[in-house]
Order: C-alpha cells, then structure tokens, then sequence
C-alpha cells in the first residue's frame, strides 16, 4: 500500500534517527517513510535485551501496516538499522550509528492516561535524553512530536499552536502535564538545536487498515455506542485525525527544507472536525436505529459497573468504567485544534473521521475490553 496524502518524490538524504518506531505512530512513520522515495538511512532506538529481540520488535511494528508476513525470517530493509538502548540511558549517545544523522524525530513517548511518575520521567526525561544525545551535531530538523493536548482542560473553542504550552492551564492527566513540560524544558535548554514541534490531536484509525494496526482511541467510540451514553453535546465537535495521514504530515515536517513556525498542529481543524451528531448518524447508518438522540446524555454518575458489564459483557467492568471516566473528561470539551499552518506548508486536508470510520468498525472485531 502507497500513502497518497503526500506526492512522493525521490532526493537524496542524509540519515534520520527515530526514536518510538514500535509504537502506532512511530510504526505507522516507518511505514510511509520506507514506501517514499526516501533514500537515506533510518536508525531506530528499540528497548530490548538483546539485538535480535530488537530487530522482531521493529518487523512485528512493521507488519501492523502491511499484508505481508513479517516473521523472523524476514529481513528488514537495508536501509533500516536497529540502534537497542534504553530511551533514559545515555550508554548509546555515542553510538557510531548516530554519525551524519541531520533529521530526528523524537516519538517514543508514555501515553498512559494513569498518575505513574514513569510518565514525566519517560516523557520529559526521554525527550532531553535524545537532546542531549543530539548536542553538537550538525542537525537540520529536530522534530518533536508532542499532544495538542496540552491546552489542558478550559481551552477556547479553538486552539491555536502558540497559546501553549501555559504553565497555568489546568492538565486533566499527567500525559499532557508532562509533554507541556517536556516542550519547555526542549526551549529552555536546547535552543541551539533546530527544534519544530508537531502536535497530533486525535490519531485514530488508519483509512485503509481501520483499526488493524491499532485499537487505538476507537474503543472509546465503540463503548459509547454500546453504552448509548454520553456526558456532552452531540453538537460537540471532536478533531480526530488518521494515523496514516498523521504520518505523512510528520515526514513533510522532517523534511521540509523550510518552515515559516515552530509549532504546527497535526490535526483535523475546523475543516475536517466532525461533531457527535454525525457519529451518531454514521452507527445508525451501520447498525440501523435512529440517528437523533441515539445516545442518552446525563451525568457520570449514572453509569455503573453493572451498566457497562450489561452493554459492553463479562471483563472488568469497573476497570473499563475508570478508563471510561478518563476519556469522557476529554470527549466533553468542544474544541478544534487550528491547522491552517501546516495546511499551507503544502500539507492536504486529512479525511474527516466519518469518511474512514466503517472501516475502523468493521476491522474492530477484539472484545472492547
């Protein structure tokens, strides 16, 4: 499969290091990047015991966006080459690997919604890590792929890349607390390196593979449905954006020989953001029923573990309502996140989710649990 968000054209380029390549974006990133015209290396930092474990983790990344077989006897491209070492370490800083490296694209990152304090550590201290590791070398692009998240909770309606990151916004999660902190930190005290953030807003799904790769934010759309409840406004919009296209954007933003700002926002914007309303309309359109009110609206506090086990089966029920609790807090703020800057970088509009979101269901076949 090509990724047509973005012509495809050949140059010759230097080396990129990339750091979360096992992750859904970072898989998805590599993905694109080897199906372009790309020429150079890509040195990917993978957490494993040892090297062969390492090369397996980048081929089953690999395998979740394509209908190959990656097994064990499967050789990566010769392009691709696996650097093992610990984001928070500093052993690989001297790798020989990371010689020429002109591109980097930091996305290893905690996306846990939970209160660890492993989550500032890996975000904050991951992201000054590969810095660091990046201090002195000749660098064109540092890219840092950070949450449009970081508004926090009582943004305007739309947000705008240069409002934030605020150090009085109110973070509903660590994750977010903890990438706004690790941007400041970046600013702070690497200012000598060519640093660009990216912010994504939702990634879900991929247009072609739905959910095959991941399951992603889908599951919280998929336990509303089975619910039929919801603590907002169907009117409510929600910026979502495919991980397919998400990845295109960043490799635009890595490579671009110029850029006119420092922050961009991957996102939907008002363009390509759908409301509730129309969500409720696309199930209707699969599963039959009405499409207005189609999903009760109330309060939390009305949602018990007995209710979700009824509509969603046996599993952990309370566990669910808790992740549930979490993710409700972010679906009840209407907002979009401003694109027009990485529009007019050259960057096309993404698909609105409602374009791909058959796929994404008919792919979700793994118990919400």
């Amino acid at each position: 499969m090509v990724n047509g968000f973005l012509r495809k054209r050949s140059w010759s380029a230097p080396s990129v290091f990339l750091t979360g390549a096992t992750g859904f974006l970072g898989g998805a990133f590599l993905t694109d990047l080897l199906q372009s015209s790309y020429d150079g290396e890509v040195v990917c930092l993978v957490r494993a015991d040892d090297d062969d474990t390492a090369e397996e983790r980048i081929r089953r990344s690999l395998g979740r966006f394509s209908t190959a077989r990656f097994t064990t006897s499967y050789t990566l491209p010769k392009n691709v080459k696996v650097l093992r070492g610990d984001l928070l370490s500093d052993e690989w800083h001297g790798s020989p690997l990371l010689d020429g490296i002109k591109h980097v694209l930091h996305l290893a990152a905690s996306t846990s919604f939970g209160n660890s304090r492993a989550i500032r550590t890996t975000n904050v201290g991951g992201a000054l890590s590969v810095a660091k590791a990046m201090r002195g070398r000749r660098l064109e692009r540092f890219l840092y792929t950070g949450t449009a998240a970081i508004c926090g909770a009582s943004p305007a309606p739309v947000v705008h890349e240069d409002d934030y990151p605020d150090e009085r916004a109110t973070h509903l999660v660590a994750y977010t607390r903890s990438k706004a902190e690790a941007e400041r930190q970046l600013a702070e005290q690497f200012a000598d390196l060519p640093l660009v953030i990216a912010r994504p807003s939702i990634v879900v799904g991929h247009t072609e593979l739905g959910c095959k790769p991941s399951g992603s934010i889908f599951w919280v759309l998929r336990a509303v449905e089975a619910l039929r409840f919801i603590t907002w406004d169907p009117e409510n919009r929600i910026d979502g954006v495919p991980v397919d296209w998400a990845a295109s954007a960043l490799r635009h933003l890595l490579f671009a020989p110029r850029l006119k700002h420092q922050r961009y926002h991957v996102s939907a914007g008002k363009g390509a953001s759908v409301r509730w309303k129309d969500l409720a309309a696309q199930y209707a359109g699969l599963y039959g029923g009405a499409s207005e009110d189609r999903w009760e609206v109330g309060d939390m506090r009305q949602l018990s573990a007995q209710r979700v086990k009824q509509a969603v089966g046996d599993g952990h029920p309370r566990h669910l309502l808790h992740a549930l609790e979490l993710y409700y807090r972010f679906c009840s703020r209407d907002l979009v996140f401003d694109n027009c800057r990485l529009l007019k970088e050259g960057v096309p509009a993404p698909p609105r989710f409602t374009e791909y979101m058959r796929v994404c269901e008919e792919l979700s076949t793994a118990s919400i649990y």
